[in-house]
């Protein structure tokens, strides 16, 4: 088949959706900042489409869930667009970039991450860059996708279990705002070490889905989170 029949029929790796500018060799677009955020609750994706739709314009929705809960974002850019639209704020999406994974495949999934990101804000939402890592020699690639002075958003659940994780994260940390200085940061997880400056915390999925079951009303109810800007830019 060849590249124009098969562009009509696939998503082409979503080239044919929309294209941004990349940054260094490898072409991964830039975050755009968030400057400025209102939302009184943040949920996981997996709760999006039961999120009552009164409430959806007050809650954020983050991506701290299994990767395969939301490749349907990556699979359907313009389905998910669309209700990613209803809500407050959303945190880019978090494709996992694990150190054992290879290096093709790390670059792969930041490349979505960013992606989607960038597509989403340029459609009007209000997209939280969320910051990952690697202290591989494709360190450089990953920090080139996110924007300077903005709120970021960062989940430290799972990474901080012994003293070398620990030290893992605050290297990041220190990385993060030395490169980033971010303004306010949105925190899924426990504090690490290091992590200065203004800091929101949001309740970990565990809690949501505990309310979840136990039928709790609270689920779609909670702690503003905001800042003051001049919006996204």
């Amino acid at each position: 088949m060849n590249e124009r029949a098969y562009r009509k029929r696939e998503y082409w790796e979503n080239q044919n959706v929309a294209t941004f500018p990349g940054e260094g060799p490898y072409g991964i677009p830039r975050m755009l900042p968030c400057t400025q955020l209102e939302v009184e609750r943040w949920i996981g994706f997996n709760f999006a489409l039961s999120c009552p739709p009164e409430r959806r314009r007050f809650t954020g929705v983050h991506f701290w869930v299994d990767d395969a809960q939301f490749k349907r974002v990556w699979t359907y850019p313009r389905r998910y667009r669309d209700l990613l639209l209803q809500f407050g704020a959303v945190t880019s999406p978090e494709f996992s970039v694990f150190e054992t994974f290879p290096v093709a495949l790390r670059l792969y999934n930041q490349y979505r991450n960013a992606w989607l990101a960038r597509f989403w804000a340029e459609a009007g939402i209000n997209v939280v860059p969320s910051v990952v890592w690697t202290e591989g020699w494709d360190r450089e690639a990953l920090w080139e996708t996110y924007p300077v002075g903005s709120i970021l958003a960062l989940s430290t659940v799972g990474c901080m279990r012994t003293d070398a994780d620990r030290a893992w994260m605050e290297r990041g940390i220190a990385e993060m705002q030395r490169r980033l200085r971010p303004v306010q940061v949105l925190l899924h997880g426990k504090r690490p070490e290091g992590l200065t400056g203004p800091v929101s915390e949001i309740p970990p999925v565990t809690e949501m889905i505990r309310q979840r079951v136990s039928g709790s009303s609270r689920l779609f109810e909670g702690n503003r989170t905001g800042t003051g800007g001049t919006g996204q830019s």
